[in-house]
């Protein structure tokens, strides 16, 4: 629901105006909305490319080799390499005629990446490794009777809440030496108000999946950036209210739809563009909300 909160035409493009976008008949503005779906920005970028190097990094928990230093140097050239790939695809054009790869909106909108956002990205390298080796997450999977379970598998694991498929994408699920079920969350920015809220859909998929009872089950977020965590313990009355939750937003979402079966929306004009100028800018489909009336 995040993007919702942001802007309900970017929900739009996203969930409805970007389908089918990738097919030959489709129409201009729906190809338009799929390559601009396709777009990231250099600090989601920064955030995927940090989460795939802890993956690798927890799967070879055993290899001496891999040490802050090897993984900052590791996170400049990968983020360096985004970036020139980025510039290529600018100055030849190819993302419109069709988007491969990665292609980062600053890029593509002619902005470019400004002096304070590089050295930025160049601090949260810095910081995010060491708050990853310092955590106490990480320095749990390394003890022997530390069972690892899941680590950003990847697989679209989901459990049905309300008669709706809900993904659980974890970024790590581990038993450790006491026995609990620790969620671990990492994250790469500063503290968000819905985080422990992430964390409970998480807790519904792990008691379903592994059987277990909500008392053995401890929710960590790691603040990789703040070098802090913060844990949690749930009880009955937080599945309540992430149900609770959850059913709302359903209903948020059923209000846009013309058919819920056929998961149909409504016009595009009922999706209301926010008027907030900073959001628009950030936007990835911008050109689209500029360019309206040639579609």
């Amino acid at each position: 629901m995040k993007v919702m909160e942001n802007c309900y035409r970017e929900y739009y493009y996203t969930y409805y105006g970007a389908h089918n976008g990738w097919i030959d008949n489709a129409t201009d503005e729906q190809k338009v909305a799929w390559r601009l779906k396709k777009l990231t920005n250099i600090w989601l970028m920064f955030g995927d490319k940090l989460h795939d190097v802890i993956k690798k990094t927890i799967k070879n928990k055993h290899n001496l080799n891999i040490t802050p230093n090897y993984l900052k140097e590791y996170m400049r050239k990968v983020l360096n390499h985004g970036v020139k790939e980025s510039l290529e695809k600018y100055r030849d054009g190819v993302w419109d005629d069709y988007p491969r790869g990665e292609m980062l909106q600053e890029y593509y909108y002619g902005d470019k990446l400004d002096e304070e956002s590089v050295n930025e990205v160049k601090r949260r390298i810095e910081l995010c490794i060491d708050g990853f080796f310092n955590s106490k997450s990480y320095k749990d999977i390394l003890k022997e009777k530390s069972i690892l379970l899941e680590v950003d598998e990847g697989n679209f694991d989901y459990i049905f809440i309300h008669g709706v498929k809900v993904f659980a994408l974890i970024d790590m699920l581990y038993i450790n030496e006491d026995g609990y079920y620790v969620i671990t969350d990492w994250k790469t920015g500063k503290i968000g108000e819905h985080d422990r809220e992430q964390l409970l859909v998480y807790v519904i998929y792990v008691m379903e999946k592994y059987n277990v009872s909500l008392d053995k089950i401890k929710g960590r977020v790691e603040y990789l950036l703040l070098g802090e965590s913060a844990d949690y313990t749930f009880n009955e009355e937080d599945l309540v209210n992430i149900n609770n939750r959850i059913e709302l937003d359903l209903n948020v979402i059923d209000a846009f739809l013309i058919d819920k079966k056929l998961n149909q929306p409504r016009d595009k004009e009922y999706f209301r563009k926010c008027d907030s100028l900073n959001k628009c800018k950030k936007c990835r489909f911008k050109k689209l909300c500029i360019n309206e009336e040639v579609f």
